[in-house]
């Protein structure tokens, strides 16, 4: 594993970050991280990873049409455990980067599934700590929301994307308007009071999905949304959208 900044920077983050998802069940074993996103580690997620497995699915089928055979440099940022930078890996022709701050999730999918084409790497996204215009993708799945101001983040990705390079975001609950946000900021706030983790607030953050780039999805994935078939969250981009399906 690479450090390309200070874990001692975000040691509060992290321990605020992994107390709670210890207790949603969310910190996995190794036999239950290499399953993912195919099999739920609980009952409980069991929805929740059957709309990321197919989320997962299709931004896996886009790459491939979009890019082939061809190489390509991919950043998956806020990897987590590193499941889907290990099944893109396998999948794509994709040089990849996981990245993230959370130490023990990365050394967790370091220790399962580095390999060549895939390291896993401990660096702060908005320093100057990666290098710039390097990648032709960058995804960042269920993670955006760590990050307190959407425009600070953009203007760092924009600088590690190669001129023709793109910008997903999966799996996150964007928001359409001032209204949505800060019901969802009600909410969450009464969620991490309940699961005794107030101090989570400080660390979770909501954007508004216009600020991001364009919904992805074509019109008749909203019937499947709606239906519960696809997660109720829009697939944003900065990226020529002529190429989905």
């Amino acid at each position: 594993m690479h450090f390309l900044s200070n874990p001692a920077s975000f040691q509060e983050q992290e321990q605020a970050y992994l107390a709670l998802r210890t207790r949603e069940g969310r910190v996995l074993s190794d036999a239950a991280v290499r399953q993912l996103p195919f099999k739920s580690p609980t009952p409980g997620l069991a929805k929740e990873w059957t709309w990321r497995r197919r989320t997962f699915q299709r931004f896996r089928r886009y790459l491939v049409r979009r890019y082939g055979t061809s190489p390509l440099r991919l950043l998956d940022l806020g990897c987590g455990n590193g499941w889907m930078a290990h099944r893109l890996s396998h999948k794509t022709h994709c040089d990849i980067w996981a990245v993230d701050v959370n130490l023990p999730e990365l050394e967790q999918g370091d220790r399962l599934f580095a390999r060549q084409g895939l390291q896993f790497v401990f660096a702060d996204v908005l320093s100057d700590a990666l290098p710039a215009r390097h990648f032709d993708v960058i995804v960042l799945a269920a993670s955006a929301q760590y990050f307190p101001n959407l425009e600070v983040l953009l203007t760092a990705l924009k600088r590690l994307l190669k001129l023709s390079g793109e910008i997903h975001f999966l799996d996150t609950p964007f928001y359409s308007d001032a209204s949505a946000q800060q019901a969802a900021q009600q909410r969450t706030a009464l969620y991490y009071k309940n699961m005794g983790a107030p101090e989570m607030t400080a660390f979770y953050h909501h954007h508004l999905w216009p600020e991001a780039g364009q919904k992805m999805y074509p019109i008749w994935s909203a019937f499947l949304q709606k239906i519960g078939y696809l997660a109720p969250f829009p697939w944003v981009c900065l990226c020529d959208t002529s190429k989905v399906s």
